[in-house]
Protein backbone atom coordinates (compact mmCIF):
# COMPACT_ATOMS: atom_id res chain seq x y z
CA UNK A 1 0.00 0.00 0.00
CA UNK A 2 1.58 3.43 -0.91
CA UNK A 3 0.51 7.14 -0.69
CA UNK A 4 1.83 8.86 -3.08
CA UNK A 5 0.86 12.67 -3.99
CA UNK A 6 -0.03 13.61 -7.49
CA UNK A 7 -1.79 16.88 -9.40
CA UNK A 8 -2.81 17.93 -6.26
CA UNK A 9 -4.39 14.55 -5.45
CA UNK A 10 -3.49 11.91 -2.86
CA UNK A 11 -2.99 8.33 -4.45
CA UNK A 12 -3.53 5.38 -2.21
CA UNK A 13 -2.11 2.34 -4.42
CA UNK A 14 -2.43 -1.32 -3.25
CA UNK A 15 -0.86 -3.92 -5.39
CA UNK A 16 -1.19 -7.79 -5.29
CA UNK A 17 1.79 -9.08 -3.87
CA UNK A 18 4.17 -11.42 -6.46
CA UNK A 19 1.30 -11.26 -9.06
CA UNK A 20 0.42 -8.98 -12.13
CA UNK A 21 -2.96 -7.73 -11.49
CA UNK A 22 -6.09 -8.88 -13.75
CA UNK A 23 -7.79 -5.76 -12.93
CA UNK A 24 -7.38 -2.53 -11.70
CA UNK A 25 -9.68 -0.17 -10.36
CA UNK A 26 -10.24 3.39 -9.99
CA UNK A 27 -11.42 4.47 -6.54
CA UNK A 28 -13.08 7.73 -5.75
CA UNK A 29 -12.94 9.12 -2.14
CA UNK A 30 -9.43 7.93 -2.10
CA UNK A 31 -9.54 4.34 -0.15
CA UNK A 32 -11.87 3.99 2.59
CA UNK A 33 -13.90 1.32 0.09
CA UNK A 34 -11.01 -1.19 -0.26
CA UNK A 35 -9.97 -0.49 3.59
CA UNK A 36 -10.92 -4.12 4.22
CA UNK A 37 -8.47 -5.63 1.91
CA UNK A 38 -5.67 -4.15 3.37
CA UNK A 39 -5.73 -6.32 6.04
CA UNK A 40 -7.00 -9.36 3.81
CA UNK A 41 -5.08 -9.29 0.38
CA UNK A 42 -6.27 -9.90 -2.91
CA UNK A 43 -4.12 -11.86 -5.74
CA UNK A 44 -5.55 -10.23 -8.83
CA UNK A 45 -6.73 -7.13 -8.03
CA UNK A 46 -5.46 -3.58 -7.90
CA UNK A 47 -6.82 -0.49 -6.43
CA UNK A 48 -5.96 3.10 -7.00
CA UNK A 49 -7.83 5.56 -4.63
CA UNK A 50 -8.09 9.24 -5.65
CA UNK A 51 -8.79 11.85 -2.90
CA UNK A 52 -10.88 14.36 -4.10
CA UNK A 53 -10.00 18.24 -3.93
CA UNK A 54 -13.50 19.19 -4.28
CA UNK A 55 -16.00 16.06 -4.76
CA UNK A 56 -18.96 18.84 -5.07
CA UNK A 57 -17.32 19.83 -8.39
CA UNK A 58 -15.42 17.25 -9.41
CA UNK A 59 -17.89 13.93 -9.25
CA UNK A 60 -20.87 16.16 -10.31
CA UNK A 61 -21.44 16.27 -14.44
CA UNK A 62 -23.09 19.54 -14.89
CA UNK A 63 -24.01 23.19 -12.96
CA UNK A 64 -26.93 22.82 -9.97
CA UNK A 65 -28.56 24.17 -7.16
CA UNK A 66 -30.07 21.95 -4.63
CA UNK A 67 -31.54 23.63 -1.85
CA UNK A 68 -28.75 26.55 -1.78
CA UNK A 69 -26.14 24.19 -2.41
CA UNK A 70 -23.75 24.96 -5.54
CA UNK A 71 -22.77 22.00 -7.48
CA UNK A 72 -20.31 23.31 -10.30
CA UNK A 73 -20.29 20.45 -12.34
CA UNK A 74 -17.00 19.50 -13.74
CA UNK A 75 -16.78 15.51 -14.30
CA UNK A 76 -15.80 16.03 -17.96
CA UNK A 77 -12.56 17.74 -16.59
CA UNK A 78 -12.06 15.28 -14.01
CA UNK A 79 -12.46 12.59 -15.71
CA UNK A 80 -10.28 13.27 -18.50
CA UNK A 81 -7.69 13.94 -15.87
CA UNK A 82 -8.31 10.49 -14.41
CA UNK A 83 -8.02 9.20 -17.96
CA UNK A 84 -5.41 11.35 -20.40
CA UNK A 85 -2.81 11.60 -16.97
CA UNK A 86 -3.44 9.42 -14.11
CA UNK A 87 -3.45 5.86 -16.28
CA UNK A 88 -0.45 6.77 -17.93
CA UNK A 89 1.02 7.78 -14.84
CA UNK A 90 0.09 4.39 -13.40
CA UNK A 91 1.18 2.52 -16.79
CA UNK A 92 4.79 3.95 -15.98
CA UNK A 93 5.28 3.66 -12.95
CA UNK A 94 3.14 0.83 -11.46
CA UNK A 95 3.56 -0.84 -15.12
CA UNK A 96 -0.23 -1.55 -14.73
CA UNK A 97 -2.62 -2.28 -17.87
CA UNK A 98 -4.56 0.37 -19.60
CA UNK A 99 -6.45 -1.63 -21.53
CA UNK A 100 -9.80 -1.05 -21.06
CA UNK A 101 -10.80 -4.80 -20.62
CA UNK A 102 -8.12 -4.52 -17.46
CA UNK A 103 -9.88 -1.32 -15.89
CA UNK A 104 -12.89 -0.54 -13.84
CA UNK A 105 -13.80 2.49 -11.95
CA UNK A 106 -15.60 3.00 -8.15
CA UNK A 107 -18.04 4.79 -6.02
CA UNK A 108 -20.15 6.04 -3.54
CA UNK A 109 -22.50 8.54 -3.67
CA UNK A 110 -21.25 10.77 -5.80
CA UNK A 111 -18.59 8.83 -6.23
CA UNK A 112 -21.07 6.30 -7.41
CA UNK A 113 -22.32 8.81 -9.75
CA UNK A 114 -19.34 10.16 -11.42
CA UNK A 115 -18.54 6.36 -12.24
CA UNK A 116 -21.92 6.30 -13.90
CA UNK A 117 -21.34 9.45 -15.72
CA UNK A 118 -17.90 7.46 -16.47
CA UNK A 119 -19.88 4.67 -18.36
CA UNK A 120 -22.34 7.32 -20.34
CA UNK A 121 -20.09 9.34 -21.46
CA UNK A 122 -16.10 7.78 -21.90
CA UNK A 123 -17.33 4.15 -21.75
CA UNK A 124 -14.68 2.86 -24.01
CA UNK A 125 -11.77 3.41 -21.94
CA UNK A 126 -13.02 1.31 -18.83
CA UNK A 127 -15.43 -2.09 -18.87
CA UNK A 128 -15.68 -2.49 -15.30
CA UNK A 129 -18.14 -0.01 -13.07
CA UNK A 130 -19.06 -0.52 -9.39
CA UNK A 131 -21.80 1.84 -8.01
CA UNK A 132 -22.41 2.06 -4.73
CA UNK A 133 -25.93 4.14 -4.47
CA UNK A 134 -24.68 7.08 -7.13
CA UNK A 135 -26.78 9.75 -6.20
CA UNK A 136 -29.42 9.07 -8.89
CA UNK A 137 -31.56 12.68 -7.15
CA UNK A 138 -29.45 14.57 -9.10
CA UNK A 139 -31.34 16.97 -11.36
CA UNK A 140 -31.67 16.10 -14.84
CA UNK A 141 -29.50 12.81 -14.50
CA UNK A 142 -32.27 10.29 -15.27
CA UNK A 143 -33.38 12.09 -18.31
CA UNK A 144 -29.73 12.23 -19.51
CA UNK A 145 -29.91 8.42 -18.98
CA UNK A 146 -33.06 8.03 -21.25
CA UNK A 147 -31.85 10.07 -24.40
CA UNK A 148 -28.72 8.14 -24.48
CA UNK A 149 -27.76 5.49 -26.73
CA UNK A 150 -27.73 2.22 -26.51
CA UNK A 151 -23.93 0.57 -25.63
CA UNK A 152 -23.19 -1.87 -27.65
CA UNK A 153 -19.39 -2.78 -25.93
CA UNK A 154 -18.99 -5.62 -23.56
CA UNK A 155 -19.60 -4.21 -19.77
CA UNK A 156 -19.68 -5.65 -16.50
CA UNK A 157 -21.67 -3.62 -13.59
CA UNK A 158 -22.23 -3.66 -9.86
CA UNK A 159 -24.57 -1.74 -8.61
CA UNK A 160 -26.08 -1.27 -4.78
CA UNK A 161 -28.80 0.88 -3.47
CA UNK A 162 -30.34 0.84 -0.18
CA UNK A 163 -33.47 0.83 -0.29
CA UNK A 164 -34.17 3.48 3.53
CA UNK A 165 -32.30 5.82 1.27
CA UNK A 166 -33.72 9.12 1.07
CA UNK A 167 -36.59 8.02 3.36
CA UNK A 168 -37.96 11.17 5.70
CA UNK A 169 -36.24 13.74 3.68
CA UNK A 170 -38.54 16.20 2.66
CA UNK A 171 -36.18 17.93 -0.58
CA UNK A 172 -34.98 16.18 -4.03
CA UNK A 173 -32.97 13.48 -1.82
CA UNK A 174 -36.65 11.58 -0.99
CA UNK A 175 -37.00 10.43 -4.73
CA UNK A 176 -33.01 8.63 -4.51
CA UNK A 177 -34.83 5.06 -4.53
CA UNK A 178 -37.56 5.51 -6.99
CA UNK A 179 -35.39 6.73 -9.59
CA UNK A 180 -32.04 4.77 -8.56
CA UNK A 181 -34.64 1.74 -9.48
CA UNK A 182 -35.90 3.17 -12.88
CA UNK A 183 -31.98 4.37 -13.56
CA UNK A 184 -30.89 0.54 -13.29
CA UNK A 185 -34.25 -0.83 -15.44
CA UNK A 186 -33.47 1.68 -17.68
CA UNK A 187 -29.62 0.87 -18.09
CA UNK A 188 -30.20 -2.80 -18.36
CA UNK A 189 -32.13 -1.93 -21.93
CA UNK A 190 -29.06 0.38 -22.74
CA UNK A 191 -26.71 -3.04 -22.37
CA UNK A 192 -27.51 -4.24 -26.15
CA UNK A 193 -23.77 -6.47 -26.38
CA UNK A 194 -24.88 -9.91 -24.75
CA UNK A 195 -21.75 -10.55 -22.81
CA UNK A 196 -22.51 -7.47 -20.50
CA UNK A 197 -23.46 -8.41 -17.28
CA UNK A 198 -25.50 -5.75 -14.90
CA UNK A 199 -25.80 -6.91 -11.10
CA UNK A 200 -28.29 -4.67 -9.15
CA UNK A 201 -29.05 -5.50 -5.27
CA UNK A 202 -30.95 -3.65 -2.75
CA UNK A 203 -30.79 -4.06 1.42
CA UNK A 204 -33.93 -3.21 2.73
CA UNK A 205 -32.37 -1.99 5.71
CA UNK A 206 -29.44 0.22 3.79
CA UNK A 207 -29.05 3.68 4.69
CA UNK A 208 -26.46 6.15 2.57
CA UNK A 209 -23.81 5.50 4.38
CA UNK A 210 -19.84 4.34 3.95
CA UNK A 211 -20.91 1.02 6.05
CA UNK A 212 -23.54 -0.29 3.40
CA UNK A 213 -21.07 0.87 0.59
CA UNK A 214 -18.14 -1.19 1.82
CA UNK A 215 -19.92 -4.20 2.30
CA UNK A 216 -21.31 -4.38 -1.08
CA UNK A 217 -18.26 -3.55 -2.77
CA UNK A 218 -15.96 -5.89 -0.56
CA UNK A 219 -18.49 -8.70 -1.64
CA UNK A 220 -18.78 -8.15 -5.30
CA UNK A 221 -14.60 -7.77 -5.26
CA UNK A 222 -14.38 -11.38 -3.43
CA UNK A 223 -16.69 -12.66 -5.82
CA UNK A 224 -14.05 -11.30 -8.56
CA UNK A 225 -11.37 -12.55 -7.12
CA UNK A 226 -12.77 -16.08 -6.63
CA UNK A 227 -14.01 -15.79 -10.51
CA UNK A 228 -10.01 -14.92 -11.34
CA UNK A 229 -8.21 -17.60 -9.48
CA UNK A 230 -10.91 -20.22 -11.22
CA UNK A 231 -9.98 -19.21 -14.40
CA UNK A 232 -6.52 -19.16 -14.27
CA UNK A 233 -6.37 -22.34 -12.46
CA UNK A 234 -8.39 -23.94 -15.53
Amino acid sequence: MKKIPWKQHELTVYLPENTTPQLTIIVQDCDYLFEYFKQHPLEHIAFVGVEPIDRDKEYTPWFATVDDRVYEGESDTYLMLIIEELLPFLHEKFNLSIEPKNLGIAGGSFGGLVSLYALLTKGSCFDYYFLLSPSLWYPKFLSFMAEHPSINDEKHIFWYVGRREGVGYPNILRHMVPYTLKAAKLLATKLTNPNSTLQFITDAQGVHRHHYFEKYFQRNILQLEKRYKTSIKN
